[in-house]
């Protein structure tokens, strides 16, 4: 072999390597030796007389490799949160290599005599792969530029005239056209998890001040689980030009109503999710809410009853040491005969925003933010449930579905009218 073409091969393969490793870290550039590697024992492989292979010979190998590369891939793009129509393409591809392989190792048909004989299979092989790719990908959403002039030329949004639902809607408009479902879920919406679900982690529950605040100066309070650099740097920082202020009023109104009434907030990304209740942020600010120190919860103090130390300072106050307490039957219908250790999320929620009739527990969600009151309940728990003893963290709940959405605004679960 010429020193020559030693030279280029080393140079091209070091180049693959660092683009590898650049790309995916020490991981990227292992799997590239790796290949190099068997690549090189291939080489080394004696070459054996040729014959044509049976259909079975040709596929047996081809298809266990296809699935299996394919199901890599499916797997890859969804870890790097490509959206769904991306990762069908990919494995579109893989299918199309397949396809492409096992015709070029077709058995012959006939003897080739001419140049134009083998040019023809050729460009028909082409042809076919070219077909397959086409009419596979012809199935997905395809770029419609007349459509996406249409957006960039609608007049802005104008809020005069408009009230409530009104400009709820016209706010989720103003984020579907800036395309913010590319990176944020809203509950079970959206095509990746690139950003916090906006959903599970109820931006609603925050003042409508700091959403505006994210979305004007996304990397000031970067959310947890996302302040790795590469996620600090994916919102773009161009919305505060970009947007109109009634566009801007209108995108929180909708981003308001991200709020559940069944289940403590959620944090960080898909995959590696933790709910409030294990949050120890979230449950030092929550001490604060209870023993009535918070600036921003000032008048509500849960330890005036329930005691600084967990031992109830009232008659009739729950005693949250005690993790076989049952819940209250002062509330005909709206009880529940699980011990306070299993109470669901959303009993807690309800007990704190709607009180408990004829007692002094009142319904503090009529006061009293409903931010703060989760994060106290958050702090209440760890009287019967300590922190520092947990084993696990307690399972990060489903997604909430369209229809049991619907059915919080219908059963009136929701203290907001507008929500």
């Amino acid at each position: 072999m010429k020193i020559d073409m030693i030279i280029v091969g080393v140079i091209a393969a070091l180049s693959g390597l660092f683009a590898l490793y650049s790309t995916f870290g020490i991981a990227g550039a292992i799997a590239g030796l790796a290949v190099i590697g068997i690549y090189a024992l291939l080489l080394q492989v004696k070459l054996q007389k040729l014959e044509e292979k049976t259909f079975f010979q040709n596929i047996r190998f081809k298809v266990p490799i296809i699935l299996v590369l394919a199901g890599i891939l499916w797997v890859l793009a969804g870890k790097f949160n490509f959206p769904v129509w991306w990762q069908i393409e990919f494995v579109a591809f893989a299918l199309v290599g397949f396809f492409f392989f096992t015709l070029l190792d077709w058995k012959t048909l006939k003897l080739e005599k001419s140049n134009f004989d083998w040019t023809i299979r050729i460009l028909a092989t082409y042809a076919l792969a070219s077909t397959i790719f086409i009419v596979v990908t012809a199935q997905l959403p395809q770029f419609d530029p007349e459509f996406e002039l249409s957006k960039l030329n609608r007049p802005p949004v104008k809020l005069e005239g408009l009230a409530g639902p009104e400009v709820i809607a016209a706010g989720r408009e103003v984020f579907e056209n800036n395309k913010c479902f590319n990176c944020h879920k809203v509950f079970w919406e959206g095509n990746s998890d690139r950003g916090p679900n906006l959903g599970s982690k109820q931006i609603g529950l925050y003042p409508a001040a700091y959403i505006k605040d994210q979305i004007l100066s996304p990397r000031r309070n970067q959310s947890p689980g996302f302040d790795d650099p590469k996620s600090k740097k994916a919102m773009p920082t161009y919305y505060g030009e970009d947007l109109s202020e009634d566009e801007l009023i209108a995108l929180v109104s909708y981003l308001k109503t991200m709020r559940d009434p069944t289940r403590m907030p959620i944090e960080g990304k898909f995959g590696q999710q933790w709910t409030w209740w294990d949050d120890k942020d979230i449950i030092a600010e929550g001490q604060q809410v209870f023993e009535g120190l918070h600036p921003q919860a000032e008048g509500l103090n849960c330890a005036v009853c329930h005691g600084k130390d967990g031992i109830p300072m009232m008659t009739g106050a729950l005693d949250f040491r005690n993790a076989d307490n049952t819940d209250t039957t002062k509330i005909e219908g709206d009880h529940t005969d699980k011990l306070l250790k299993d109470w669901p999320d959303a009993l807690w929620y309800r007990r704190v925003t709607r009180g408990v009739p004829n007692t002094p527990m009142a319904p503090w969600g009529t006061i009293f933010p409903h931010l703060y009151l989760w994060k106290a309940e958050a702090y209440a728990r760890t009287f019967h449930d300590p922190l520092e003893k947990r084993t696990a963290k307690r399972p990060v709940p489903a997604v909430p579905t369209k229809e049991e959405i619907e059915k919080w605004q219908t059963d009136g679960m929701f203290m907001d009218p507008l929500l």
